[in-house]
C-alpha cells in the first residue's frame, strides 16, 4: 500500500498540476476545455493498482476539476474502466451533481456487473430527472437486491417538482407490487399534496397496497384525515393492516392531540373488539378531558380483551383524575386488575404499598401452583458448558470515555469481555420475536428493530421512544430457561442510559416478575432501588447474567441518557434454552 506521507505528496503534486492546467485554459474554468495533461493524470490514477491512488483520482473528480466539459470527459471514461473503478467513478459523478453525465450513467444501468448497475442507479438520484422515474420504479420492484435499494434511494432524491405527479400516476396504473413500493417513495418524498389520492389505496383490494398506503399516511396525514384513518382501522382485514392503521393514528394523535378525539370517539361506538382496543390506545395518546371517562366506560365492556386494555391504559395514566376509577378497580374480582390499579394508586397518590405487596404475594403463590413440573424444570446438573455464540457489531467510535458528572457509573473494562459460559444448546431466543413497548407510537424506528438481528450503529436501524421511563417487551413465545441477555441501546457514541432495569416474567403485565438487572440507584422508576452500576455504551453491548431464571417475557426499562432524554434500542438478544 502507498504510504500516507507519499499519498499526501502525490495529492499536493496533483493539485499543482490541476492549477497549472486550469491557469493555461480559458478564464472561465467552468466552461473551459479541461487540460489534457490533467485528464491523463486522473486516468492514470483511476487505473492504478493501489486503492488509495484510485481514491485520490476520484477525489479530484469530485472537487478539483469543475465544468461541464470535464464532466463529459470523465463520463466518457466509464466504458473503458474495470467494473470496480466504474462503480467508484459513477459515485463520484453523482457527487459532482452535473447532469451532463446523465447519458453515460444511464447506459451503465445495463452493465453486466450488479455493483456497477447499482452505482449507476444511485447516481441518477442526483443526475436524473422525471424521464428516469419509470425505469427507476421498475428497478425498485424487479431489480436485484442492490439495484432495488439504489433505485429507491434515487427516487427519493430526484429533485424535479414533476417527479411526484409521475410517481402518483404509476401508482394508479401499476400492479400491486409497484403500487406498494411507490407509495413508500411518496412518503419518503414528503408528498403531502398527494394525500387525497393516497387515501383510497388504504382500502385497496391488495393487502400489501393497503399496508403501504397506511404506512405512507402515517408520515403524511394531518388532522383532516383522522376520520378516514379511523375508517381504515375499523375495516382492517388482518392484524398487520390493523397495526399500520393504528400507527398512523397514533402518530397523528401525537401531533394533533385533542383535534383527533371527536373522530376517534365516533369510531369507538361502532368498532369491533380488536379495533376498539387500538382506538382506546389512540385516544390515550391524543389526551384531553374525555379520555378518562371513555376508558372508564370500557371497564365493563362485553369483550374481555377490551376490558383488559381499558384497565391497562387507565392504570398507565399520570392523571390524578383517574384515582376514583382506580380505587373502584382495586376492589374488582380480578386479581390482575387489582394489582395494576394498586400500582397506579401507589404511584399517583403515594399510598402505602402494603396491600400491593400482599396482592403480588398472592399472585406469586397462584403462579407457583399453576406451574407444572415440566414448566419448572431446569437443565441437568451435568450439563456441559460452552461459550454462548456472540456476533458483535463494528465499533462506531474509539475509546470509551466515562462521563465524569454522571453518578453511579462503572469504569470501562478496557479490554475485550471474557467469554460467557452456558449449557450447550443455548441460543438467541429473541431473534424475530414480537416486541411491544410502553410508547405505542415510537418517535423513530419500529419496535421490531429490537429483535431483527441488525445491531450495527445506524440511524436507520434504531428504535427511539419518547422521554421518561419507558420499556420494550419481548415475547419469546413460550417459557424458557434464560442464561444471558445482550443489550445495545445506541452505541454510535459513548452514552450512559439511566435507570436501566431488566425483568423476566411469565405474565405479559409483569404481575409477578424477577428483576435481573437494575441500576436505578435512587428508585426514580418506582420499581425499587437497584445495586447495579450504570455503564458506557459500546459495540460490545451490555451482557447481563440471567442465572437460569425462567420466563416467557423480557421487559427492559430506561429513562433517557446523559446526553439527552431519549430512549433508544438497537438490538436485544436473549440467550437460553426451551425446556
Amino acid at each position: 500500500m502507498f504510504g500516507k506521507y507519499w499519498l499526501e505528496v502525490a495529492r499536493k503534486v496533483f493539485q499543482a498540476v490541476v492549477v497549472l492546467g486550469l491557469a493555461s485554459g480559458a478564464a472561465n474554468a467552468a466552461e473551459a476545455e479541461p487540460d489534457a495533461a490533467v485528464l491523463q493524470t486522473i486516468r492514470g490514477l483511476l487505473e492504478d493498482a493501489d486503492r488509495d491512488m484510485r481514491a485520490l483520482g476520484l477525489q479530484q473528480i469530485r472537487e478539483e476539476v469543475p465544468g461541464r466539459a470535464a464532466t463529459e470527459k470523465f463520463a466518457a471514461m466509464l466504458p473503458e474502466l474495470a467494473p470496480e473503478v466504474q462503480a467508484g467513478l459513477l459515485e463520484a459523478l453523482g457527487d459532482r451533481g452535473d447532469p451532463a453525465a446523465r447519458p453515460a450513467v444511464v447506459k451503465m444501468v445495463a452493465s453486466k456487473d450488479e455493483a456497477v448497475r447499482a452505482a449507476a442507479l444511485k447516481a441518477l438520484g442526483a443526475l436524473g430527472g422525471v424521464e428516469d422515474v419509470p425505469m427507476l420504479a421498475e428497478k425498485a420492484v424487479a431489480g436485484a437486491d442492490r439495484e432495488k435499494q439504489a433505485a429507491l434511494l434515487a427516487l427519493r432524491r430526484l429533485r424535479s417538482e414533476e417527479v411526484n405527479p409521475v410517481v402518483l400516476k404509476l401508482v394508479k396504473e401499476g400492479a400491486p407490487p409497484l403500487r406498494a413500493v411507490l407509495l413508500g417513495v411518496l412518503a419518503a418524498r414528503n408528498a403531502r399534496q398527494a394525500v387525497p389520492e393516497i387515501l383510497p389505496f388504504a382500502l385497496d383490494e391488495d393487502t400489501s397496497v393497503r399496508c403501504a398506503a397506511l404506512a405512507a399516511l402515517r408520515q403524511l396525514a394531518d388532522q383532516s384525515h383522522t376520520e378516514a384513518l379511523v375508517q381504515a382501522l375499523c375495516q382492517a382485514r388482518n392484524p398487520a393492516e390493523r397495526l399500520q392503521a393504528e400507527l398512523a393514528l397514533l402518530t397523528l394523535a401525537s401531533r394533533e392531540r385533542e383535534k383527533c378525539v371527536p373522530a376517534v370517539l365516533a369510531g369507538l361506538s361502532k368498532a369491533e373488539p380488536e379495533s376498539r382496543q387500538a382506538l382506546l390506545r389512540v385516544l390515550v395518546r391524543a389526551g384531553g378531558p374525555k379520555t378518562i371517562d371513555a376508558l372508564a366506560a370500557h371497564l365493563e365492556a362485553p369483550a374481555e380483551a377490551v376490558r383488559d386494555e381499558a384497565v391497562r391504559l387507565l392504570c398507565s395514566l399520570n392523571d390524578k383524575a383517574a384515582v376514583p376509577h382506580l380505587e373502584r378497580l382495586a376492589q374488582s374480582e380480578s386479581l390482575r386488575h387489582q394489582i395494576l390499579a394498586e400500582r397506579a394508586l401507589v404511584r399517583l397518590t403515594g399510598k402505602s404499598p402494603d396491600r400491593l405487596q400482599a396482592l403480588e404475594a398472592k399472585a406469586r403463590q397462584a403462579l407457583k401452583a399453576a406451574q407444572t413440573p415440566e414448566g419448572s424444570s431446569s437443565p441437568g446438573k451435568a450439563a456441559k458448558l460452552a461459550p454462548i455464540p456472540l456476533v458483535l457489531p463494528a465499533p462506531a467510535f474509539r475509546g470509551t470515555p466515562v462521563p465524569l458528572k454522571e453518578p453511579n457509573v462503572e469504569k470501562p473494562l478496557g479490554k475485550p469481555r471474557p467469554p460467557f459460559l452456558a449449557p450447550e444448546g443455548t441460543r438467541n431466543l429473541a431473534l424475530g420475536k414480537p416486541v411491544r413497548s410502553s410508547d405505542p407510537a415510537p418517535t423513530a424506528g419500529e419496535v421490531d428493530y429490537v429483535t431483527d438481528g441488525q445491531k450495527e450503529a445506524s440511524d436507520f436501524a434504531i428504535l427511539e421512544l419518547r422521554p421518561g421511563s419507558e420499556w420494550v417487551q419481548i415475547d419469546l413465545g413460550q417459557r424458557a430457561t434464560l442464561y444471558a441477555i445482550l443489550l445495545w441501546h445506541n452505541h454510535a457514541e459513548a452514552r450512559v442510559y439511566r435507570d436501566v432495569i431488566v425483568q423476566v416474567s411469565d405474565d405479559p403485565d409483569f404481575l409477578v416478575a424477577e428483576t435481573i438487572f437494575n441500576n436505578d440507584h435512587d428508585n426514580t422508576t418506582g420499581l425499587g432501588a437497584g445495586a447495579d452500576k450504570g455503564y458506557v455504551e459500546t459495540s460490545e453491548g451490555r451482557l447481563i447474567d440471567v442465572r437460569g431464571v425462567q420466563g416467557r417475557y423480557v421487559r427492559l426499562w430506561s429513562r433517557g441518557n446523559h446526553i439527552d432524554d431519549k430512549n433508544h434500542y438497537t438490538e436485544v438478544e436473549v440467550f437460553g434454552v426451551i425446556p
